[in-house]
């Protein structure tokens, strides 16, 4: 009797030793939470057989029965010249840790009750564009349309500003571009205070000069970065930036 109740208080304190927040660990069948539909991820959009149709390639959750069933189309509707749809699958081990780790390609069709005849076909909220028998997904800065071709259009100056460690109400002002190389001022900040004014806010804005170069289908690199006059330093990182864009310019 005295070492059972020896037991039962130990299995007691180690009850009462588990910490709040610690999971329940689950074993074999008590793990399957039954099937849940989840978004699919569409890797390959191209025509089909039917003017009507067209066939994807999506990612299955894989390596193990119940990872994956039914890949399908759940939601479609035709607006402003786009096919709108969302692609789905079904699991009922997706929720568990290590299950699925891996991904196999499928196909599902996708038909639309009329030609699709190149329209943009918008899956699960991401667009893609025709490029002849195959499908494109589109840019996520520029869309659909093409990239501007000039290197200085402000869309290209954007994403530099976009990609810099300043705020996102800050704009760049181009003060030289040739294409292959650009000069402007940023504001590190230029609404410290809000869009509105505050009583007792100092609005004093830091305005640095940045020199980059182009460099492909990535856009604009920075290069160097100066609160100087003129080129400042950047004809001593990159010898070959050319002064007549810098030159004459002021203190930012």
């Amino acid at each position: 009797m005295r070492r059972l109740t020896t037991a039962l208080l130990c299995l007691a304190v180690l009850v009462g030793c588990a910490r709040p927040g610690d999971a329940p660990v689950q074993v074999g069948p008590a793990a399957d939470t039954g099937w849940t539909t989840y978004q699919t991820d569409v890797t390959a959009v191209r025509a089909g057989a039917d003017p009507r149709s067209l066939v994807l390639t999506v990612a299955l959750l894989g390596d193990a029965d119940g990872c994956s069933r039914n890949p399908r189309i759940t939601y479609f509707t035709e607006e402003n010249s786009r096919i709108y749809a969302n692609v789905v699958q079904d699991s009922r081990l997706s929720a568990v840790v290590g299950a699925c780790p891996t991904h196999t390609p499928g196909e599902v069709t996708l038909t639309a009750p009329g030609p699709i005849a190149g329209r943009t076909v918008v899956l699960n909220e991401q667009p893609w564009k025709p490029d002849g028998a195959e499908y494109q997904r589109c840019d996520p800065t520029f869309g659909c349309g093409p990239m501007p071709k000039d290197h200085c259009d402000q869309a290209w100056v954007g994403v530099a500003v976009r990609g810099m460690d300043v705020s996102r109400h800050s704009t760049g002002s181009v003060e030289g571009c040739d294409g292959t190389w650009l000069v402007m001022t940023v504001p590190f900040d230029p609404v410290p205070c809000g869009a509105e004014a505050r009583p007792g806010c100092d609005a004093s804005v830091n305005v640095r000069r940045y020199f980059l170069r182009w460099a492909g289908q990535g856009g604009w690199e920075t290069i160097a970065n100066s609160t100087e006059a003129g080129c400042g330093r950047v004809r001593t990182t990159e010898p070959a930036f050319p002064r007549k864009l810098c030159a004459d310019l002021p203190r930012p």
